[in-house]
């Protein structure tokens, strides 16, 4: 039976909980998941790009299936470089998979293979997104309930000594 190939994309921007139990969940059903850090020029990085890896790194220590790297280009570039069979997305809500559906159909214009699985997530963790727990952290907010425990920490300490 041939290996399955899954991609995990994402900012990142922290990661959350719901990032956390979405890799697990995606690295069960796949033989290799790669978590890939991508840049999105649409948005302005709160934590640098090395230490959002390093946060990724803590999370996956555990996934021997799981590799997390970074990418500075097109997703579907991405996928078709490392021959992936499908790319897994989270989703929240009904309109979160209204904005999903025609960036998965644009991706499989750039590359005919893209495919992509749609993961819901656990109700306790819908209500949680990056954006509200780096505002949080912004105003010194406890992130956490809300961020990887191997990751609050450093989060925490991040934000104290940011300029």
């Amino acid at each position: 039976m041939p290996s399955k190939v899954w991609v995990f994309p994402g900012s990142f921007d922290p990661v959350t909980r719901g990032h956390e139990d979405l890799i697990r969940r995606a690295a069960a059903l796949c033989d290799t998941l790669y978590v890939a850090v991508l840049i999105n020029p649409d948005k302005n990085g709160f934590l640098p790009f090395k230490k959002r890896l390093e946060l990724l790194r803590s999370v996956c220590a555990d996934l021997p299936n799981a590799q997390v790297e970074s990418h500075n280009g097109l997703l579907a570039d991405y996928v078709r470089m490392k021959q992936a069979d499908a790319v897994v997305r989270g989703v929240r809500s009904a309109s979160e998979m209204e904005t999903e559906l025609p960036w998965a159909a644009f991706n499989r214009m750039l590359y005919d293979r893209f495919e992509v699985i749609y993961l819901p997530a656990k109700p306790e963790l819908r209500d949680v997104s990056s954006s509200m727990v780096r505002q949080l952290a912004a105003f010194g907010g406890d992130i956490s309930a809300f961020v990887p425990l191997c990751c609050a920490d450093t989060i925490k300490d991040y934000m104290a000594h940011r300029v």
